[in-house]
C-alpha cells in the first residue's frame, strides 16, 4: 500500500478547499434506529411544526442570512469594475509544474471595493485545441479580496478563466427560503386508503401545516422525515405508499429569480498564459489499486487534467487497458452496489457498457429519465459471475414520475444488513436532493451512513467502500451549488476522518470543472472517465 506520509511529501501542496464560508465543527444528530422500520409506518401524528434549523445550519448561514431580497446597493458586486492580476509573473509566462497565482478584486457599482467576503468563484484553465483543461481553486480574504491558485500541467498558451459562481446574495436567497419552507422543492405524499381513494400530502425534513403529521422518521432509519395527511378526511398514516415531487408549487418571486440567474455563473475575467517546458506533467508512479484510502481524502486542485480530451489522475495511475476481458478478469466472481441518484445510476450504465454486461430492466438508457426503481445487471458469460446493482438512496428524493412506491428508497444501512458477498464494492452518493434541504439534513444521512459502514467492515472487511463527491453543476432552480458542495465536503471530510483509511474518496470536482461540465448529469464522455477511475481503485 501506499504510505500517505510519503506521497504528502512528494504531492503537490494546496488546500483542500477554498476559505469560503467555513462554518464551525458540526453537531451531533439523534442515531436512532427503529426496529420496526420493515413492519409498519409510523402512525405517530403531530399536531405541531417540526423545526427545520439545527445547530449545523446556523452555523454555516448566518453570515448569509441578512440577504433577504434583491435590493442589495452596495453589497453587491459588480463584475464590470472588478479586477484580476497575476502576481507571481507579471510576464504571464510559466513553465509546466509551475504555480500561477492571481489576485482578484471585487468592485460594488460604485467602483469602492466589496469589503465583505463569502462569493463563491471558481478558476479553471483550459486550451481547447489541445483538448485540455483543470480546475485551481480560490481563497477568499473576506474583505472582497481573493486568491486564486491553478498549475500550469501542459505547455500550450491555455486560458485561465474566473467565474462568479454564486453571490452571496443569491446563497442569502436560497438560505432564506429553506429556513423559512424546510426545502427548495416542494414533495407530495400519496396515500392510498383500504377503499382505493387516493390523496397528497406535503412531505418535507419539516412540515409547516396546520393538518395531523405523519412522523416517516423510523422509516427512513433515524432521518427526519414526515408528511401531513392530506386534506380530505378518511386517510391514515399507514396509508401512504409513494411520493412525488410538485414543480407547480413556486419557490422564488419573479424578481429573485431574474436576480439569481442575471448574477449567477458570469466570467470575471479570461487571462492567457503560455506555458512551456514539458509537454505535459509527468505522471504518478503509483498504482491506484495500491493507494491507501486515506490519500484520497487528502486530494487537493489539481486532481487531474484533461489532455487530448484524455482525464489524466495526478494522484495514481491505472495499468489495466480499458479493454472488457481485462476488466472482467479482474471483477470475476465480484458485486458493485451503486446507492444513490440518477448520476450514479449513469455510472451504473456506463459499467454495464465497460464490462458488456446484460441489464435486468426492461428500461433502456434512452427511457431511463425519472426511472428510480432498483436496477441490476449481469455477466453474459456466467463464468465471470459479475453483478451490479443500483438503489436510489433514502428521502428526501425528488422524482416526478410516479413509476415508484417509498419501498424503492432505502438508506445505505439498510442494503448493508441484506450484503453477503464476501468481497462486495459499495459506492454511495449523496448531493443533489439533499443540496435542496438544509445542511443539517445531509450531516444525518452521512452520519447514519458511517455508523452503518464501520458495522458492515466489521462484518465483511474485504469490503471496498467508495463515495462519490458531488460534480461541477451551473445553477439550477436557484441551489447555489458551489456553495452546497463546499459545506457538504466539509461535513463529510470531517465526520470520515477517523475511518478514511478504509474509504475511498471520488472527488468529481476536478474532473467535470476541467471538462467545463456544467450539467446536472454529465456527459458520456466524463462519466466514461469518472468509472474507469473507480474501476482503477480495484483492477
Amino acid at each position: 500500500m501506499l504510505d500517505i506520509k510519503a506521497f504528502q511529501t512528494a504531492q503537490f501542496k494546496m488546500q483542500i478547499q477554498n476559505n469560503n464560508a467555513i462554518c464551525p465543527s458540526a453537531s451531533s444528530v439523534n442515531k436512532k434506529n427503529a426496529s420496526s422500520v420493515h413492519k409498519q409506518i409510523a402512525r405517530s401524528v403531530y399536531k405541531k411544526e417540526v423545526g427545520t434549523f439545527m445547530a449545523t445550519d446556523f452555523k454555516c448561514y448566518k453570515r448569509y442570512m441578512k440577504y433577504t431580497n434583491s435590493d442589495f446597493n452596495k453589497s453587491l458586486v459588480y463584475l464590470p469594475k472588478s479586477t484580476v492580476e497575476i502576481i507571481n509573473n507579471k510576464s504571464a509566462t510559466f513553465t509546466t509544474g509551475d504555480i500561477i497565482t492571481l489576485r482578484i478584486i471585487l468592485h460594488n457599482k460604485h467602483g469602492d471595493v466589496v469589503t465583505d467576503g463569502g462569493e463563491f468563484i471558481k478558476i479553471w484553465m483550459s486550451e481547447k485545441r489541445r483538448g485540455a483543461g483543470s480546475a485551481g481553486y480560490v481563497v477568499d480574504h473576506s474583505n472582497g479580496t481573493y486568491i486564486g491558485v491553478i498549475k500550469a500541467l501542459w505547455s500550450g498558451s491555455p486560458n485561465i478563466k474566473m467565474s462568479l459562481s454564486f453571490p452571496k446574495e443569491s446563497i442569502g436567497l436560497f438560505v432564506n427560503y429553506i429556513y423559512k419552507n424546510g426545502m427548495l422543492r416542494t414533495l407530495k405524499g400519496i396515500f392510498k386508503n383500504a377503499r382505493g381513494e387516493t390523496a397528497k400530502g406535503i412531505c418535507g425534513i419539516h412540515t409547516r401545516t396546520n393538518h395531523d403529521i405523519c412522523d416517516f422518521t423510523s422509516l427512513n432509519y433515524g432521518m427526519r422525515f414526515f408528511c401531513s395527511l392530506p386534506d380530505e378526511p378518511g386517510f391514515n398514516c399507514s396509508d401512504w405508499y409513494a411520493h412525488v415531487g410538485d414543480m407547480t408549487v413556486p419557490t422564488f418571486t419573479k424578481t429573485q429569480k431574474h436576480f439569481i440567474s442575471s448574477t449567477s455563473n458570469k466570467i470575471i475575467k479570461e487571462i492567457k498564459v503560455d506555458v512551456h517546458g514539458d509537454k505535459t506533467i509527468y505522471p504518478p508512479k503509483y498504482l491506484c489499486r495500491d493507494v491507501n484510502g486515506a490519500v484520497t481524502w487528502s486530494r487537493s486542485s489539481p486532481l487531474g487534467y484533461f489532455y487530448n480530451r484524455i482525464w489524466h489522475n495526478l494522484l495514481c495511475q491505472n495499468k489495466v487497458e480499458k479493454f472488457n476481458n481485462k476488466y472482467t478478469s479482474c471483477l470475476q466472481n465480484r458485486e458493485i452496489y451503486m446507492f444513490g441518484d440518477s448520476t450514479l445510476r449513469q455510472w451504473l450504465m456506463k459499467t454495464v457498457e465497460i464490462l458488456n454486461l446484460d441489464l435486468v430492466s426492461s428500461r433502456k438508457s434512452d427511457a431511463l429519465r425519472g426511472y428510480h426503481q432498483p436496477m441490476k445487471a449481469l455477466s453474459k458469460n456466467k463464468i465471470h459471475n459479475i453483478t451490479v446493482r443500483w438503489n436510489a438512496h433514502e428521502f428526501p428524493f425528488f422524482t416526478y414520475r410516479p413509476n415508484v412506491t417509498i419501498n424503492d428508497f432505502k438508506p445505505a444501512r439498510h442494503h448493508f444488513k441484506n450484503i453477503r458477498s464476501k468481497n462486495p464494492i459499495i459506492v454511495l452518493h449523496w448531493y443533489v436532493h439533499l443540496a435542496m434541504a438544509p445542511l443539517s439534513v445531509y450531516e444525518e444521512h452521512v452520519r447514519n451512513a458511517k455508523d452503518a459502514i464501520i458495522q458492515f467492515l466489521d462484518r465483511i472487511p474485504g469490503a471496498k467502500i467508495f463515495i462519490k463527491g458531488p460534480h461541477n453543476i451551473k445553477n439550477d432552480e436557484g441551489v447555489p451549488y458551489d456553495f452546497v458542495r463546499h459545506l457538504q465536503d466539509k461535513l463529510l471530510f470531517q465526520i470520515f476522518d477517523d475511518i478514511k483509511h478504509k474509504v475511498v474518496y471520488l472527488n468529481e470536482w476536478d474532473i467535470t470543472v476541467g471538462s467545463e461540465s456544467n450539467g446536472m448529469h454529465p456527459g458520456n464522455d466524463v462519466i466514461h472517465y469518472m468509472v474507469h477511475e473507480l474501476l482503477s481503485y480495484m483492477c
